[in-house]
């Protein structure tokens, strides 16, 4: 049995839980459609609970890692990685993009340079954090800062039919090596157009060196 202070505590924690690692995260379906979970070896015995019980398990167990992340920092660690890649991408943006391109075929490939860039911030939290609660933690950080900073950057980077295109082949577990290239030539509308095949390519290979050097800056605490 837990203790009344045991369950006020885990109380909190979920309430933290839903508020600051799942509250408005986009795409959750999505982003983590190729990723093992982390809680892949727990077993529980067919029949042990009924399905109300198990969720309560589940969400008291999640509450749990969420405390034991907070108590060696590593959610702080996860919101400033989110900050960071938010700041990366509004600065390619002004590197890039200041002003926003009034050609429609030079608008065109602006937008889906940039939502190229949240596709591969998005890949690279789900490939490289340690477990889904850093990992979902830094995303809505990551969100919420472009929200809050740059609200006109967000019918490029919430492009749905876009960006499913590159998590679609991610799943399929046969994608080309220059697949990424294609799609991004794909969506500029010039699909076989070899110059933006590779620009799309080269893109994101340094998109995600960007974000892997971001988060081999983080540090996490391993636990």
């Amino acid at each position: 049995m837990m203790t009344s202070l045991a369950l006020a505590t885990l109380g909190t924690a979920l309430m933290f839980f839903a508020l600051t690692v799942w509250d408005g995260a986009p795409w959750k379906g999505l982003l983590f459609a190729t990723t093992a979970g982390e809680d892949a070896d727990v077993k529980i015995a067919p029949g042990s609970f009924s399905g109300g019980q198990r969720e309560e398990a589940d969400a008291l167990r999640e509450a749990e890692d969420y405390l034991r992340q907070k108590s060696v920092g590593n959610i702080e660690l996860a919101r400033g990685l989110g900050e960071r890649y938010a700041a990366l991408l509004t600065r390619k943006v002004s590197e890039n993009f200041d002003p926003w391109p009034t050609e429609l075929a030079d608008s065109l490939r602006a937008h889906h340079r940039l939502l190229l860039l949240t596709y591969v911030v998005n890949r690279a939290v789900a490939e490289l954090s340690p477990n889904s609660i850093l990992a979902q933690t830094t995303l809505n950080v990551f969100y919420n800062e472009l929200d809050e900073k740059a609200p006109q950057l967000d019918k490029y980077i919430r492009d749905m039919a876009s960006y499913s295109l590159y998590v679609l082949c991610e799943r399929s577990g046969s994608c080309p090596d220059d697949e990424i290239g294609r799609i991004y030539a794909r969506l500029c509308a010039d699909k076989d157009n070899p110059s933006l095949i590779d620009e799309g390519n080269k893109w994101y290979a340094k998109y995600y060196n960007a974000c892997v050097e971001l988060y081999e800056g983080a540090r996490y605490v391993r636990i």
